[in-house]
């Protein structure tokens, strides 16, 4: 395992290998005389507020937004949030877990037949915050360099907390930073009660498995979890063309994306952050990565509630 030092001074090397680039000028711009100006490489903490944190493993690049900064209420949400751990009905909502057990005890003497029974019955997802609740959930979703055998750099979070939603996402600067990626990553699972993803079953948890395993870590994400990808097919996939992320946020949600980047475009941009150091390039790719976590958050209510309709 690399010492703490010489990660630090491999991340350097990497970030100083390649020479400051020079780019051409504008056309008539006022202020050159013929030459070429010069980028100087800089950090992601010169264009992003945040902190660095050290740890056992190294150092990372911390962001941290709240909800409202956004420019959104969450009192809305984390009431109907809230409302999936509580018995009874739920904004007067039936069906697929919503009330369903109040019904079943009022309905007990007449006989059911066994997809009534089903329907009234709680789903596995909405056992998830009847035992734990909703207060320690942790949203996850991850940007990676590839499809497979390539490092994951940067993370989104998303927790519930007094009142407001608390957006974090941890980067790491280098190829070196990785470590203690996951090794922050791993602490705040263990703090949580329950994962939520979006695809995460299928990807990003194996992902970040193959990863540790990669680095001979210890790494675990044993927590019981809950992937919207399933619920939304299981809902909408006769209603939609197809159940992606961005098609969920138009047709359920209603908002169109502006300002993203397509994920093919992300590992390049990361790539060349590295080796340039030109982190304005990189700020798409946080933008696409809090956006995927905020409309995970935001499906919860429409995904068990039974009257929600598609666009």
């Amino acid at each position: 395992m690399l010492s703490r030092s010489l990660r630090q001074r491999l991340g350097d090397l990497i970030r100083e290998g390649e020479p400051a680039r020079r780019v051409p000028p504008y056309p008539n711009s006022p202020d050159t005389d013929g030459g070429e100006r010069r980028v100087e490489p800089a950090g992601i903490e010169e264009v992003l507020s945040g902190g660095v944190l050290e740890g056992p493993h190294g150092s990372l690049f911390i962001h941290e937004r709240l909800y409202t900064d956004l420019g959104e209420r969450p009192l809305p949400l984390l009431e109907k949030l809230s409302a999936l751990s509580e018995s009874g009905s739920a904004n007067g909502c039936s069906g697929n877990g919503w009330g369903g057990r109040a019904r079943l005890r009022r309905r007990r003497r007449r006989v059911l037949n066994l997809e009534e029974i089903a329907a009234e019955v709680d789903s596995p997802e909405r056992g998830l915050f009847r035992r734990y609740g909703h207060r320690r959930m942790l949203f996850l979703d991850i940007e990676t360099c590839g499809l497979s055998a390539a490092p994951v750099f940067l993370v989104g979070l998303c927790m519930v907390g007094d009142g407001n939603l608390v957006l974090r996402q941890l980067f790491a600067r280098d190829y070196t930073e990785e470590r203690a990626l996951l090794h922050e990553l791993a602490r705040l699972a263990r703090e949580s009660d329950f994962l939520v993803t979006f695809n995460g079953k299928s990807f990003d948890v194996p992902f970040l498995r193959d990863r540790a395993t990669h680095h001979r870590m210890g790494f675990s994400l044993e927590l019981p979890h809950l992937d919207l990808l399933w619920m939304a097919r299981r809902r909408w996939k006769h209603a939609l063309p197809d159940c992606r992320l961005k098609t969920l946020e138009w047709r359920v949600l209603r908002r169109r994306r502006a300002g993203d980047v397509s994920g093919a475009e992300i590992p390049g941009l990361y790539h060349d952050y590295v080796r340039r150091g030109e982190p304005h390039r990189l700020l798409p790719v946080f933008h696409h990565n809090l956006l995927d976590v905020v409309a995970m958050v935001e499906l919860i209510p429409p995904l068990f509630d039974p009257e929600a309709v598609t666009y």
